[in-house]
């Protein structure tokens, strides 16, 4: 077996790091020639000692060329997910008796399924709200859904839907309290927090106590969650743009970033359809 220098060692380490990150990487070699990582494993094979060795001589550069790694697998990730979920019809329930911000009949739907106690939900519901500021065109609307992970939680969502019956601006208020009070909302007193938000909205509250056990809330919440789990959400928050999903408490660019590719994608189709 031919002798390799400790920076031969480490250069097919990256090549089989890089194979690792872009499989296809590992057959576009010219056909007849070895393959680097069938090479590199029977060096390894032969003197595993020499793995400790490269680390040691190159760790700056190694760590650097892992990071670099891992973000393009991710973004490789990222981007087979998304062609996966291009590919997978999600048409959720969007009722004109809920309530809902911006545009009625906008081209862009964004569909989202919260949790009022998620810490990472009243992060993305500020990202929401400045991606909804900035519309001045009209092109987005947004649906408040439900996914509660605990019994605190599912009770606020209830008090929502009941605010709502009555007023939908006061639901978007109630909305935004909740998210600002998570910190006292967590700390045992919730249910003090949300009647001391209620009474400075704009609402019988004495109708809300009864709307707040009406069966009919509980069936909306519970259709909701049943909705998110068929789409195969099981956190929060999770957001439906025209369908295609983002998860997590993305960042503003991520959002234009999809909405871009939804109004792109139904632009295609459109097309399609008319020929």
């Amino acid at each position: 077996m031919k002798k390799f220098s400790r920076y031969s060692v480490f250069l097919l380490l990256f090549v089989a790091l890089l194979c690792w990150v872009r499989p296809d990487i590992a057959h576009s070699g010219t056909s007849g020639q070895p393959e680097e990582p069938l090479i590199l494993q029977e060096l390894l094979r032969a003197h595993p000692d020499l793995v400790l060795d490269v680390l040691r001589d190159h760790p700056l550069e190694l760590i650097e060329i892992l990071e670099q790694a891992v973000a393009i697998k991710r973004e490789a990730d990222q981007r087979r997910q998304e062609q996966a979920d291009l590919a997978m019809d999600r048409h959720p329930v969007i009722s004109p008796d809920r309530p809902i911000r911006g545009n009625p009949d906008a081209p862009v739907t964004i569909v989202e399924y919260s949790d009022f106690l998620c810490p990472y939900c009243s992060q993305a519901t500020e990202t929401v709200k400045h991606l909804m500021a900035q519309d001045q065109d009209g092109r987005f609307r947004l649906v408040f859904k439900h996914l509660p992970l605990n019994p605190v939680s599912h009770e606020l969502a209830l008090a929502f839907e009941a605010v709502a019956l009555q007023n939908h601006e006061a639901a978007w208020k109630l909305h935004g309290q909740l998210f600002q009070q998570q910190g006292r909302l967590r700390g045992g007193g919730a249910e003090i927090v949300l009647q001391e938000i209620i009474a400075g909205l704009d609402i019988d509250t004495e109708q809300f106590a009864v709307d707040r056990r009406r069966q009919e809330l509980a069936g909306v919440i519970q259709a909701d969650m049943e909705e998110a789990r068929r789409f195969g959400f099981t956190g929060t928050p999770m957001f439906l743009v025209n369908g295609i999903p983002l998860r997590g408490a993305v960042p503003m660019s991520e959002f234009q970033r999809v909405i871009e590719l939804a109004m792109s994608r139904d632009a295609s189709d459109s097309r399609t359809d008319k020929e």
